[in-house]
C-alpha cells in the first residue's frame, strides 16, 4: 500500500482541456489567478498551465484521449490537489531537514525531456508546448523545478512510511470491527487485503482499483469475509467439530502455496511490509486462518449427514452434463468474418478441403477477414455451442456447407481430424455425481446457516482509512490547503 501511494503522488496523470467560448479573456490576468493556497503561499494558474502541459505530453506520448465533461472536472480537482500536496510535502521535508539525494539529478531531468522528444518527435513536441504558450526553455525550467519538488515530496513520504513501519503496532492494533463483543484489529484486515491484492494482480496484471467507491466495496467485502470466518468457526466448535494438527498444517500449506512460487523469504518480507506486516506476524495470522478454515471445511462436510440424493436427481444431472463427459476431439481450421454477405460470397468459392486451403491462405491478408487460424485439437465444451455443434457434426476432411453464425461473427469451418471417445455411462458416473450433488446440497445448507448466524450476530464495522491518507488530511489542515477548481475551467 505504501509503495502505491508514492507512485500515485509522483506519476498520477491529470489532464484538462480548456473550454472554448466567445468571451475574450485577458491571458495575463487569467494566468495570475490564484488556484491553490498552501498557508500564505499562493500558487497561480500559470503553474497549473505548466502541470497541464506536462500531462498533455504524457497523454500524447501514450496515445490517450483528453477527458471531457464530468471526468474533466474530476481531473481538474486531481491536478490541483496534486499541486497542493507536492508543495505541502516539500515544505514538510524542508522543515524536517530530510536528506534528499540529488546526485545525477540533471541527467535524470534531461533524459526525461529527451524521452518526450524521441517519443513524440520534435514537431509534435513543439506544437504541444506552443499551444500552451510555452517554449522548450520555459518548459524545461518548470520540469526541472517539478522534478526537484517531487524528490522532496517523496522524501517526506518515505520518512512518514519509515516512521509508521517502525511504530506499526499502533496501526495494526486499531479496531476495524467487533463481532459479538470480540474485537477484530487491523492486522487481520491488512493480512486479508495483502492476499486479495496478490490474487487480483495475478488475475489482471494490475493492482486493486483505488477510487473511493471501489475501495469502500473491497474493504467491506474483506470485513464480511472475516466476520463469516469467525462466526462459522465458532459454530463449528459449538457443534463439537475438532481438527487435528495435521489438518491445520495442510491448510497452512494451502494458504502459503500461492506465494511460494513468486516470493523467497526476503521478497515476501518486502511485499508484506507494504501492509505493515512482518513475516512473523504473517505466519501467526496464517496459522489462525488455517485453524478456522479447517474447522469450517469439516463443519460443512458434516452437513452432508442426513442429506439424500435420489436416482432421479442423478439421472437428471447426468443428462444435463453429459456433454462434459465426452472427451472426443475435433481438429479444425476456420475463417471468420463479421459480414454475412462476405462469408456467403467466400463460401461460394469453397467446395472442398483443397479450395478451403486456398481461401485460408488468401484470408491471411484480407482486411475483410477477422481471423483465419488453425484452432488445433479441442473438445466440445471448449468452443461456443454453435461452433462446436457444426464442427463435431462434420466428417473428417469436410467443410461446412454454409457459414456458421456465433457471437464472434460468421465461421467457415474445415475439420481435418477427429478423435472419437466413448461417453461414460450413467452407471459409471453415478458415484461421482452423487458425491457432487451431496457437496452442492451441503454448500447450500452452509450458506443458509451463514445467513441465519449473521442475522443473529452483533456486528459493528469501523470506517477504514489508509494511514497515508489520514497523514495527508492532517497536513492539509495544518498547512491550510485550499484549491479553487472553478478558476481553471
Amino acid at each position: 500500500m505504501r509503495k502505491k501511494l508514492i507512485i500515485l503522488i509522483v506519476i498520477a496523470l491529470v489532464a484538462v482541456s480548456a473550454g472554448c467560448n466567445m468571451i475574450q479573456v485577458d491571458q495575463e490576468k487569467d494566468m495570475a489567478r490564484v488556484v491553490v493556497e498552501v498557508g500564505d503561499v499562493e500558487i497561480l494558474k500559470s503553474e497549473y498551465n505548466n502541470y497541464l502541459t506536462y500531462h498533455k505530453l504524457i497523454y500524447a506520448l501514450n496515445g490517450y484521449a483528453m477527458p471531457e465533461g464530468d471526468e474533466l472536472e474530476a481531473l481538474n480537482e486531481d491536478i490541483l490537489n496534486t499541486m497542493g500536496e507536492i508543495h505541502m510535502l516539500k515544505s514538510e521535508a524542508e522543515k524536517l531537514e530530510l536528506e534528499v539525494d540529488m546526485e545525477g539529478f540533471q541527467e535524470e531531468v534531461d533524459s526525461s525531456l529527451d524521452s518526450f522528444i524521441d517519443g513524440l518527435g520534435e514537431t509534435e513536441y513543439s506544437k504541444i508546448l506552443s499551444a500552451s504558450n510555452m517554449t522548450e526553455e520555459s518548459f524545461k525550467e518548470f520540469f526541472t523545478r517539478y522534478m526537484e519538488e517531487v524528490k522532496y515530496a517523496n522524501a517526506a513520504i518515505v520518512d512518514f512510511n519509515t516512521e509508521l513501519f517502525d511504530n506499526k503496532d499502533s496501526e495494526l492494533e486499531k479496531k476495524v470491527m467487533e463481532i459479538d463483543g470480540e474485537t477484530i484489529t487491523k492486522d487481520e484486515f491488512y493480512y486479508q487485503l495483502s492476499s486479495l491484492e496478490f490474487d487480483y494482480y495475478m488475475n489482471t496484471g494490475s493492482g486493486l482499483p483505488s477510487d473511493d467507491e471501489s475501495l469502500g466495496y473491497i474493504y467491506d467485502e474483506i470485513l464480511n469475509k472475516i466476520a463469516e470466518s469467525r462466526l462459522m468457526s465458532v459454530k463449528a466448535d459449538q457443534a463439537g467439530i475438532s481438527v487435528s494438527e495435521e489438518e491445520i498444517s495442510q491448510e497452512v500449506e494451502n494458504l502459503k502455496s500461492k506465494y511460494a512460487t513468486y516470493f523467497d523469504e526476503e521478497s515476501l518480507a518486502g511485499y508484506l511490509s507494504d501492509y505493515y506486516l512482518t513475516v512473523e506476524k504473517y505466519d501467526e495470522l496464517v496459522s489462525q486462518e488455517a485453524q478456522r478454515a479447517a474447522l469450517i471445511k469439516k463443519y460443512q462436510k458434516s452437513l452432508e449427514t442426513g442429506l439424500t440424493v435420489t436416482s432421479e436427481e442423478i439421472a437428471e444431472y447426468y443428462e444435463e452434463n453429459k456433454g462434459s463427459y465426452d472427451t472426443s476431439t475435433v481438429s479444425a481450421k476456420h475463417i471468420l468474418t463479421d459480414s454475412k454477405e462476405y462469408a456467403d460470397t467466400l463460401m461460394g468459392s469453397i467446395k472442398s478441403a483443397e479450395t478451403f486451403e486456398t481461401a485460408f491462405v488468401a484470408a491471411q491478408d484480407d482486411e475483410n477477414i477477422k481471423e483465419a487460424s488453425d484452432l488445433g485439437e479441442f473438445t466440445y465444451d471448449q468452443m461456443v455451442k454453435e461452433f462446436s455443434e457444426a464442427a463435431f457434426n462434420l466428417e473428417k476432411g469436410h467443410v461446412t456447407v454454409e457459414p456458421v453464425e456465433s457471437q464472434y461473427g460468421y465461421h467457415i469451418i474445415y475439420v481435418y481430424d477427429k478423435n472419437h471417445a466413448e461417453i461414460p455411462s450413467l452407471e459409471e458416473k453415478t458415484d461421482e455425481i452423487r458425491t457432487n450433488l451431496l457437496a452442492t446440497k451441503a454448500a447450500s445448507a452452509y450458506t443458509t446457516k451463514v445467513e441465519e448466524i449473521r442475522s443473529d450476530a452483533d456486528i459493528t464495522k469501523e470506517e477504514i482509512k489508509d494511514p497515508f491518507q489520514i497523514y495527508i488530511e492532517e497536513l492539509k489542515n495544518e498547512y491550510n490547503v485550499k484549491t479553487y477548481p472553478s478558476r481553471v475551467n
